[in-house]
């Protein structure tokens, strides 16, 4: 039975986040007997996953044959976006697909302790996305373009000595990581399944050749043979033609086809669900390792630190006014600096491994990754949950494809229901009798001659003992699973949205008092220093300040890259990880 669809009224004051449910949504104590509403894409457009198009109202039931035609998987490879009248439809982030400034060939490096203009609000793509040159392979279309195939051979790696951005090393990964592979494959084989149930539709011809001997010995009234029995033999060669076609099935057919489109309709679009995995995991990935690099130079810098307190401390042991105490406190220090930055070294390494996991090379491939620091950063997003849990609500892939499902095991409830009705087919078939016939031994009788014959055929179930019935129930058990899956998945996009928009807004103010912090440490490191050096501080103050300095500038650093990755949890819970829609937004929005 068909689940009716609605839009999720704008009107209706949002979703509430002491409920934990939106408007117009049931309890989920009553979810099993009142129906979801749901985004549903506008008759003839294709589901957008990526923020655009109109989206309108319908009924969610496998009716009519609209749009009927072969699930191909032409075109990028991806949703295409629909036709949009609003700014704000575009992809929440381009996962700064296109964040890269320039190929930058130091591992990190320090914003400027300058507070930047931060005054204003900024969305997620804003926070991501920076003027970057779009990979050529990321522009074409079809699978070519992001998912290669097996048999291909391998994308030529860039020179090591090429910083690749995040934009760079996402389009290495969609070439060589075999999940996009294997998701392609998956659509390309839901797309031949659709094929294969709209080919019954035509006439099914075949050819057939019957030939052979044969001996028939029959009784027979001895008043008509003495011997009370004659012996036939035969010879016969028979080749003919046989058409058979299904003229009328109650809508069976009708509804397997549209099971069978929304199936490849969902493979579709999980195989743009994998393409998103795949850029979050690599940004993912890709942030943790600029911000171990950042902690290298964290590392780096405090071994700087405990270099000029040492050459104090020795300065004035030799004048007199320190004690070796001092001194060999000092150099303890440096050798502190120095044990941390083999360290973080370690921790860079294993970070620089999953990156290349995550793009799924192999580990001995050296590639160098451009360093995302300098970007400023907004207090604040521009765009509060409710608004995003629409948005994900209407295009994440994982909601679209799973409302496909529901669909396809609606149509198969239907295709259950009409095989209790009977078929109409035409059968037809044309043959050429060559034979021979004799009796008793005599002289052969010959023919050859053609033969024709067409008929009307139709069948009715009766009995099958309980086959259709079980049939029955099963269909209709697979349409409840998939209507609780997709309750589920929607209830965990909400849930994730949330969280994200929480972890975002939260890894901002802490940016922001991070560089408090720095700021701080830093004035006070310089005091402490000065002081030290005029004999009017003590040793253990000055350390203390470039502990105190080494903290808060690892604690920015950690908190930049929070930002960075909870902008791309975000985007990703959204829906809003597309590949060549988020690059060329990432570009309109810069």
């Amino acid at each position: 039975m068909a689940r009716q669809s609605d839009r999720l009224a704008g009107d209706r004051g949002g979703w509430s986040r002491r409920s934990g449910a939106a408007p117009g949504w049931p309890d989920s104590r009553h979810r099993s007997r009142t129906p979801r509403r749901r985004w549903l894409p506008a008759r003839g457009q294709a589901p957008t996953l990526s923020g655009g198009g109109r989206m309108v109202p319908r009924t969610g039931g496998a009716r009519g044959r609209s749009g009927r035609g072969r699930a191909g998987l032409g075109g990028s490879g991806v949703m295409r976006r629909a036709p949009h009248r609003k700014t704000w439809r575009a992809p929440l982030l381009a996962v700064a697909l296109a964040f890269s400034a320039s190929a930058c060939h130091s591992p990190y490096r320090d914003p400027p302790l300058t507070d930047p203009d931060r005054s204003g609000e900024a969305t997620p793509a804003e926070i991501l996305a920076a003027p970057a040159e779009i990979p050529a392979s990321l522009r074409r279309a079809g699978p070519e373009g992001a998912a290669r195939r097996a048999g291909d051979v391998p994308l030529a790696l860039p020179d090591p000595s090429h910083s690749c951005t995040l934009a760079e090393l996402i389009d290495i990964a969609l070439r060589n990581n075999p999940d996009t592979r294997i998701a392609w494959e998956q659509a390309r084989q839901a797309a031949l399944a659709a094929g294969i149930v709209d080919s019954s539709y035509l006439p099914q011809v075949s050819a057939a050749l019957l030939g052979g001997v044969e001996r028939v010995p029959t009784p027979v009234p001895k008043l008509l043979d003495p011997k009370g029995n004659i012996r036939a033999d035969v010879d016969e060669i028979t080749p003919s033609l046989v058409v058979e076609w299904l003229l009328f099935d109650f809508g069976r057919r009708d509804a397997l086809s549209q099971s069978a489109r929304n199936t490849a309709a969902a493979a579709r679009i999980g195989f743009t669900g994998a393409h998103q995995k795949l850029i979050f995991d690599v940004s993912k990935a890709y942030y943790a390792l600029d911000a171990e690099r950042a902690q290298l130079e964290v590392a780096q810098s405090a071994l700087d630190s405990a270099k000029i307190l040492q050459e104090a401390a020795e300065a004035r042991y030799a004048r007199g006014l320190a004690t070796i105490t001092e001194v060999e406190t000092s150099r303890r220090g440096t050798a502190k600096a120095r044990f941390e930055i083999e360290q973080a070294r370690t921790v860079d390494n294993d970070a620089y491994h999953a990156l290349l996991e995550a793009m799924g090379l192999t580990p001995t491939l050296p590639i160098t990754a451009a360093s995302s620091a300098g970007r400023p950063l907004p207090r604040r997003l521009a765009e509060d949950a409710d608004t995003l849990i629409r948005r994900a609500l209407a295009s994440r892939p994982d909601i679209l494809a799973a409302l496909q499902t529901v669909r396809a095991r609606e149509a198969d409830v239907a295709a259950a229901r009409a095989s209790n009705y009977p078929t109409v087919a035409l059968v037809g078939q044309a043959a050429q009798n060559r034979a021979g016939l004799n009796f008793n031994g005599q002289s052969y009788t010959r023919v050859d001659e053609p033969g024709f014959g067409v008929m009307l055929q139709m069948k009715m179930p009766l009995f099958d003992g309980g086959l259709r019935d079980r049939l029955s129930g099963v269909a209709r058990s697979r349409r409840a699973a998939a209507e609780e899956e997709l309750s589920r998945t929607e209830d965990a996009a909400i849930r994730q949205v949330a969280r994200a928009h929480d972890t975002l807004n939260s890894a901002l103010a802490r940016h922001d008092a991070a560089l408090a912090y720095e700021r701080a440490a830093d004035r006070e490191w310089q005091s402490a220093l000065d002081s030290y050096r005029n004999g009017v501080g003590t040793l253990t103050v000055a350390a203390t300040a470039e502990t105190e300095r080494t903290s808060a500038r690892s604690a920015r650093a950690r908190a930049y890259a929070d930002v960075l990755t909870a902008a791309a949890s975000l985007a990703f819970a959204t829906g809003g990880l597309t590949s060549v829609e988020s690059l060329d937004t990432a570009e309109r929005f810069n």
